[in-house]
């Protein structure tokens, strides 16, 4: 494995390993890295964003769904991206209000004490509507993160899967600790 390939396999570990101290659990690794603590939410939320693969840049959905106290470094988040890492973040963030309001009952079970309702702050960005059923909503952010970003994906598919991962991780993990 080359040098730079090493540095990135190492962050994402990192990261994932970090995820896993915040409750977000259902990710892979590759090695046995156990992390002690973990960087600021607006560091770790952009550092998130910046990884190349996929699946851990979703994971920023996640988070926001676990730690909705988190949407409160959403600007900083932002000022430490370049332009298209921005838009990414943008799109994410909307994917978890969005997600959150679709599935706040299940969320809440699982998030009682750190439950607050995540703020809309990029529907009048990305063209968006303000109201209307979550899941219309989540189509609509899914074909404007495909317009935006110039890719043919299920989009809405994509942040629906982080969602169901991470509420069946825990509702694993609940039946284990019983």
């Amino acid at each position: 494995m080359s040098t730079l390939a090493s540095e990135i396999m190492t962050e994402e570990e990192k990261l994932v390993a970090e995820l896993e101290l915040l409750g977000v659990r259902y990710l892979s690794r590759q090695t046995t890295y156990q992390a002690h603590a973990r960087r600021d939410p607006a560091t770790l939320l952009a550092d998130l964003i910046r990884q190349p693969s996929a699946r851990v840049r979703g994971a920023m959905i996640a988070v926001l769904l676990a730690h909705p106290v988190f949407a409160e470094v959403i600007p900083s988040a932002l000022e430490r991206l370049e332009v298209a890492e921005q838009l990414t973040l943008k799109l994410f963030y909307m994917a978890a209000v969005l997600i959150q309001q679709k599935h706040a009952e299940r969320f809440r079970r699982f998030v009682a004490s750190n439950w607050r309702w995540l703020p809309d702050l990029f529907s009048g960005e990305l063209g968006l509507p303000f109201t209307g059923p979550p899941d219309d909503r989540l189509a609509a952010l899914g074909h404007a993160h495909a317009r935006l970003t110039n890719t043919v994906l299920n989009w809405r598919g994509t942040y629906e899967s982080v969602a169901e991962h991470l509420l069946r991780r825990w509702e694993l993990e609940r039946r284990w600790s019983r």
